[in-house]
């Protein structure tokens, strides 16, 4: 089957889900085609995968993303294209109904509070209700951000065109034991308590509450010091660093560029903190527990979905009173949890393997068809 893949922003979760779940081999019969922006980066995750190439590359200027969209199916005339995300959907809805060609909308993001109010906003809502309604199916990446889409736009939910489809991991490389020595790397005292922060440096993330975290667990000075490093990219990280500096904190704080060795850099650690405010279904904390770390990460929507029924010590999202308190037990009880985590992973490497992902997606497409020929 052709597929032609239809992305406006294909970084973080959606350039690991082209390279997870379309390289399983459940996809095997499948052949994924790229319209995407420029990315030096996409093009290089992708290269080692034989179903899937970079067909088209342009701005990220909608009108010429669409029309390099457009040629490209015109060219090949797929069995499905495969938007990723609100944007991309919702720009090409009307063009592929109109072209007759079968749509579905992978959503990796969720609706907040608010996000649709006064006027303009119900106009904006209403609008995109109408375009959502033109793909044949709306597949969010977890139960979560399924279920949020649904309290958004009740009448796709009833019409049966929403079907989640939970993210997952390659399990199998993140179950190896090697660890990365970070703390003498960065000169970590041996008796500090080392926390690993993994993403953007965007509001969404948390990054803030963790530096007060760790700023009143040091100026308190109860228990050991804590000190982070940090994996992550983009964002805010030049004024995030900023703030860390003009309080006094950059001894505690230890950035690193980006690695292609994740699971060493997390079993580098003592524990992942994940302060998230919202996610859709993330795969960090399946990358964690995977790896054999212990994980404190919030209750925000997406997050509880994936950490229920583990060894994660979960905090109130946005309470910064939680946070320290979870890493004040860790501290205090850090072989338990280690050994709960060590424990876990096996579990955790069956439960979130992308082989699943992959396989429902193909049940998915070949349902779309099914339904598609029976409509046309």
């Amino acid at each position: 089957m052709r597929v032609v893949v239809f992305a406006r922003h294909p970084g973080g979760g959606i350039r690991t889900y082209f390279s997870y779940v379309y390289g399983d081999k459940a996809q095997k019969n499948n052949a994924f085609s790229l319209v995407t922006p420029e990315s030096e980066a996409l093009r290089s995750l992708v290269e080692p995968l034989a179903n899937v190439e970079v067909s088209a590359q342009s701005s990220d200027n909608l009108a010429i993303l669409l029309i390099a969209l457009l040629k490209q199916v015109v060219k090949i005339r797929p069995a499905i294209v495969h938007s990723h995300g609100f944007t991309a959907g919702l720009i090409a809805a009307l063009p592929l109904w109109l072209l007759r060609i079968p749509h579905v909308i992978t959503t990796h993001d969720v609706f907040m509070p608010g996000h649709f109010q006064g006027r303009l906003g119900k106009l904006k809502k209403w609008i995109m209700a109408s375009l959502f309604s033109l793909a044949d199916v709306i597949n969010p990446v977890g139960e979560d951000a399924a279920l949020n889409f649904i309290d958004t736009f009740p009448a796709l939910g009833s019409r049966g065109r929403v079907k989640e489809i939970q993210n997952g991991i390659k399990a199998e490389s993140f179950l190896g034991n090697s660890v990365r020595n970070l703390r003498k790397e960065v000169g970590i005292p041996s008796g500090a308590l080392v926390l690993g922060f993994f993403g953007r440096f965007m509001a969404q993330k948390g990054f803030g509450l963790l530096i007060d975290a760790v700023e009143r667990l040091n100026r308190e000075g109860a228990g050991k010091p804590v000190h982070v490093c940090c994996f992550g990219w983009g964002g805010f990280i030049r004024e995030e660093q900023a703030d860390i500096h003009s309080r006094g904190l950059a001894p505690f704080f230890h950035f690193f560029p980006a690695t292609d060795l994740m699971a060493e850099a997390i079993r580098g650690v003592d524990v992942v903190v994940m302060p998230s405010k919202w996610e859709a279904c993330p795969l960090l904390p399946m990358e964690v527990m995977v790896s054999g770390r212990p994980l404190i990460t919030s209750n925000c929507i997406g997050m509880k979905e994936v950490v229920a029924d583990s060894p994660a010590l979960v905090f109130e999202s946005g309470s910064l009173g939680g946070l320290v308190e979870k890493i004040r037990l860790f501290g205090a009880n850090q072989d338990t949890f280690q050994l709960e985590s060590d424990r876990f992973r096996q579990e955790a490497a069956s439960r979130f393997d992308v082989s699943q992902t992959s396989s429902k997606l193909v049940h998915l497409f070949d349902g779309v068809l099914v339904k598609s020929g029976s409509d046309r």
